[in-house]
């Protein structure tokens, strides 16, 4: 009997290193910096992936010391430095080609100008099927499925 316990207890050794250890939690970032670089690797000797503007948003997939890796709009993964982001700001980006931006949360409001895959926003809110964002004081909106996340 004493051996089938130190049977299991190994067992159960060997079994928990097996699993592996993530060191962070999903979580929805916003880059909260005028411009913020990202990287290959954790670290500022690592290349160069994109340069980003703020409220850019991200998903943390992952931390290694001072730096969040994090996926994009594209799926594409990067790291950044955990100072340039803040998890409790809201934001969006553009996914489509294009989106109008719009004075009201409706096809029925005046379309106020376009922007381009990648435009960000401070998100401030929603009505039904459309995001309310801030950009340079001025609110507006846009439809929800024209956004990331």
């Amino acid at each position: 009997m004493k051996r089938f316990h130190l049977i299991a207890i190994v067992f159960l050794a060997i079994s928990t290193l097996l699993v592996p250890v993530r060191s962070a939690v999903a979580q929805e970032l916003c880059v909260r910096v005028s411009r913020a670089n990202l990287r290959a690797g954790p670290g500022t000797d690592n290349k160069k992936t994109w340069e980003v503007y703020q409220f850019m948003p991200f998903t943390q997939i992952d931390i290694k010391g001072d730096w969040y890796k994090v996926r994009d709009v594209d799926g594409d993964e990067h790291w950044i430095f955990k100072n340039l982001v803040d998890p409790k700001l809201q934001c969006v980006t553009i996914k489509a080609e294009r989106a109008n931006i719009r004075k009201g949360p409706g096809t029925n409001y005046e379309m106020w100008f376009t922007v381009e895959k990648y435009t960000s926003f401070k998100k401030i809110g929603a009505e039904g099927k459309w995001v309310k964002v801030e950009y340079e004081g001025e609110v507006m909106w846009i439809f929800n499925s024209l956004t990331w996340p």
